[in-house]
């Protein structure tokens, strides 16, 4: 027994044309799909959304473990996580950012869109969040405050935000620092909370940020406390307040209005001449608050000294005593948290420009992205299925691929198939079918070859094909027989059946002498035609007698 290939055929058994062809290159194409699908499907059903905490809004890599985490797979096939719940912002939030500062609080978040032209005030909204940086946000005032009973001194500043979060929307916000002589109440002891060892703080890096601006605002701090303590003035000021408006577009500032009340509880309508002798230690605090705000929100609106070192010459002043004060009673001796006793020099503020304790100018740790708020948002995130839902997924997503690219096969290859596919009609013209005599030769096996093959060779063909070509003809052979007896003007109906059924009993027995005798005989005893004409006229002569008698 011969052992047959298979080959690719239809689903009612009808065999593909080149069918081995089509069964090789399904074989081959599922040899190759098969691994790729159960790969996709480990990629993309091996793993769940989970809701996390994350610091950036939409994190550049989604958090996957396992083999095909972030850093072993391509990006493109990797499954990418939906963005994270926003944040909202509105009156009276408080939030720190990234560069990790100052808090700010939100005074206002006002929708300023078009109002139809009606005259209405701007609307008081929670605007969405969504990570973007305060880069956009500028210093647009300050306030000094000064309090002799609490021995403190505080800068408010004023920030104001265009078109932030997104426009119309325009944010306006706040942060105040507190200095004073005890490290509970003053901003650098605040800045961590109490409880801390600060003292790691001059052990950093030289250049990091933080150092720089808390070192700058303790020893400026540190000057307008010890000059503002000490008696200068014909009465001791109990409490002083300076607003200050600054310049939007050159960011120049100036004092816009200023108060100052005596311990003994006069206040004057004017702001007293005596008193200009702090505007430089005043001046010097608010520019090193504004600065180090700016620097916190990554503005680059406006120059800042903290990152162009040639600046500090020019916005700060060297604050010495002056003439009629002795230098030891105008900040001599002073004593800062965490950089010891001023020695060298008459004020903090000339020990900082000749580049002590800190040196400013080119920062370190700044955050790459630029300040944004320091909060978490809610993200979904991928992590691995358990094992159980784990290969059920894979499976059945697998199984579900691989039926789907087997019916797409299956419809091309029948597509295909009817393209390359033979004619099912034949041509029955004289040309094609001498081509097909030709093509053939001695094994056609049509009925004119037939036919043919018997005249030459003289023996009768015996095949199915022959009998029943034979049998058509007698068959033709005998309808017209009936057809000439039935046209036959005189004889009875009675004779035409007898005539008939005698033709009928005739062929059947000279069938009967063929199939016997063979060729030979069968030709012998056939029946000439001129027998059935004598029978016939005989009969037709014994009815017309018959109807004379009568």
């Amino acid at each position: 027994m011969v052992f047959r290939i298979p080959s690719l055929e239809y689903s009612l058994s009808h065999p593909h044309p080149k069918g081995r062809v089509f069964l090789i290159a399904t074989v081959v194409i599922f040899l190759f799909t098969l691994p790729v699908l159960v790969l996709v499907n480990l990629v993309t059903q091996g793993s769940e959304l989970v809701p996390s905490l994350q610091t950036q809004y939409q994190p550049n890599d989604t958090l996957l473990e396992g083999w095909w985490g972030t850093h072993r797979l391509p990006s493109f096939f990797r499954p990418k996580t939906p963005r994270c719940q926003p944040k909202d912002i509105g009156r009276g939030d408080t939030f720190r950012l990234t560069t990790s500062l100052f808090d700010y609080t939100v005074m206002s978040a006002l929708n300023t869109s078009g109002h139809n032209g009606v005259a209405q005030l701007d609307e008081q909204i929670r605007a969405e969040y969504r990570g973007q940086d305060f880069s956009s946000c500028y210093v647009n005032s300050a306030r000094f405050d000064y309090n002799m009973f609490d021995q403190t001194q505080s800068v408010m500043v004023g920030v104001f935000c265009p078109g932030f979060p997104y426009s119309p929307v325009n944010v306006s916000m706040q942060t105040t620092m507190t200095f004073a002589w005890e490290l509970s109440k003053d901003f650098i002891g605040q800045y961590y909370g109490p409880g801390l060892d600060l003292l790691s703080l001059n052990e950093t890096n030289p250049s990091d940020y933080r150092k720089v601006v808390l070192a700058v605002l303790e020893v400026i701090s540190t000057d307008s406390l010890s000059i503002m303590h000490r008696p200068h003035l014909s009465n001791p000021a109990g409490s002083i307040r300076i607003a200050f408006k600054v310049n939007a577009t050159t960011g120049a500032w100036k004092d816009d209005a200023s108060t100052l009340t005596y311990v003994n509880g006069t206040q004057l309508e004017a702001y007293p001449a005596e008193a200009n002798i702090y505007g430089a230690s005043i001046a010097n605090l608010v520019t090193v608050a504004m600065g180090a705000v700016s620097l916190d929100l990554g503005s680059t609106r406006f120059p800042n000294f903290f990152r162009n070192a040639t600046r500090v010459s020019k916005v700060i002043r060297p604050n010495l005593a002056p003439v009629g004060i002795n230098s030891t009673d105008w900040a001599g001796g002073s004593r800062t948290f965490y950089y010891g006793a001023l020695t060298k020099y008459e004020t903090w503020a000339d020990t900082l420009l000749h580049g002590e304790p800190v040196k400013v100018g080119d920062l370190t740790g700044l955050p790459a992205r630029g300040s944004t708020m320091a909060t978490t948002y809610l993200c979904p995130t991928y992590q691995v299925k358990p094992m159980g839902s784990f290969l059920s997924s894979v499976f059945v997503g697998s199984a579900t691929m691989t039926l789907s690219v087997w019916g797409v096969w299956m419809f091309f290859t029948a597509f295909v198939a009817k393209r390359i596919m033979a004619p099912r009609v034949e041509c029955q013209c004289a040309s094609c079918h001498k081509r097909r005599v030709k093509e053939a030769g001695d094994k056609c096996e049509c009925g004119e070859c037939h036919q043919r093959r018997e005249k030459e060779t003289g023996v009768i063909c015996g095949c199915e094909h022959c009998d029943k070509r034979k049998e058509v003809e007698r068959e033709k052979e005998r309808k017209e027989a009936e057809e000439m007896v039935s046209n036959q003007p005189g004889p009875g109906k009675f004779v035409r059946l007898m005539s008939m059924s005698h033709r009928r009993s005739s062929v059947m027995t000279v069938d009967e002498e063929k199939a016997s005798t063979g060729s030979e005989a069968s030709q012998t005893q056939r029946p000439p035609h001129s027998l059935h004409k004598k029978q016939l006229s005989q009969a037709s002569e014994y009815t017309i007698d018959e109807e004379g008698r009568n």
